[in-house]
């Protein structure tokens, strides 16, 4: 049986990972976090790999706070490279291989068609700088890995922009949400479903891959904002505004759309429109 260990275990990606696992019955999960074990102290893990043989360890611990990732970049890197430092150094003792989870955020969003995953990174904020240096501590790791970016994640847990638009929409009556910055909504269910689906496809896999996964479509926060009023069906109005006036320290990609062409080709996907994901999404959120 092959056994996985999930890091970041409470947060939403973490979380979204405990929900589907029950449909991989092939599978051996464990899942840790903070406080339990502080992945970024490498003495805390040991035991844990002594005592436990895994196969793959899926890596959703990271900083991802973007706006307060520019105050806190010491944290912010120090989490987000020696998390996964920490991890390739166990890969080569303990022989498991690694999934990464990465971030639409190490592009820098001046393409005009979806990004390729052999395209060259340039991030334009800590949060993004972070994520592309621990893709660079990976790729100059000799481990078995893959390397799994993904945009605009958004589930029935944690933070994230359907919850935030939610809750905003059934208590204000007027918000304001930018409309000239693009992207792939991802469904973090969905998100997990693959990963372990790619990792039933291919478990002997060798080397370093890079891949990105979305829900199909590209649209705009304004437009996601509006798809999750029309499901709601509320009177509160949604302005469109622009970048420049909302106020947020990080910069944000104006375009961050992933090409999840080689994806879906190498382990023959179907994914869902972001629609239908978001339609999934508030049945659970109404529930």
């Amino acid at each position: 049986m092959t056994k996985i260990l999930v890091t970041g275990a409470n947060g939403q990606l973490g979380k979204s990972f405990k929900l589907v696992a029950k449909q991989f019955i092939n599978f051996k999960f464990f899942f840790v976090d903070l406080p339990e074990v502080d992945l970024r102290v490498k003495e805390q893990l040991y035991p844990f790999f002594e005592a436990n043989f895994i196969d793959f360890v899926i890596n959703c611990a990271a900083f991802t706070e973007v706006d307060q990732a520019e105050d806190e970049v010491e944290l912010t890197l120090e989490t987000n490279l020696n998390i996964v430092s920490n991890l390739c150094d166990l890969s080569q003792k303990y022989q498991f291989k690694i999934v990464q989870l990465s971030s639409d955020y190490v592009f820098d969003g001046n393409a005009s068609k979806p990004y390729e995953t052999n395209e060259p990174v340039n991030p334009i904020g800590v949060y993004g700088k972070s994520k592309a240096a621990a893709e660079q501590v990976i790729l100059n790791a000799q481990i078995d890995a893959w390397i799994v970016r993904t945009s605009w994640l958004f589930s029935p847990f944690g933070k994230n922009f359907v919850k935030t638009i939610f809750e905003l929409l059934h208590n204000k009556n007027e918000i304001n949400v930018v409309a000239d910055q693009s992207g792939a909504p991802t469904y973090a269910l969905n998100l997990a479903q693959f990963i372990l689906l790619a990792i039933s496809q291919k478990p002997n896999f060798e080397g370093i891959e890079i891949y990105h996964f979305t829900n199909t479509g590209a649209t705009t926060w304004f437009e996601f904002a509006c798809a999750i009023k029309n499901e709601l069906n509320t009177d509160c109005v949604i302005n469109p505004i622009r970048t420049e006036d909302s106020p947020s320290k990080a910069k944000r990609p104006k375009y961050s759309v992933l090409s999840c062409e080689k994806t879906i080709n190498e382990f023959n996907l179907n994914p869902n429109s972001w629609e239908l994901a978001l339609k999934d999404c508030l049945i659970n959120l109404k529930n």
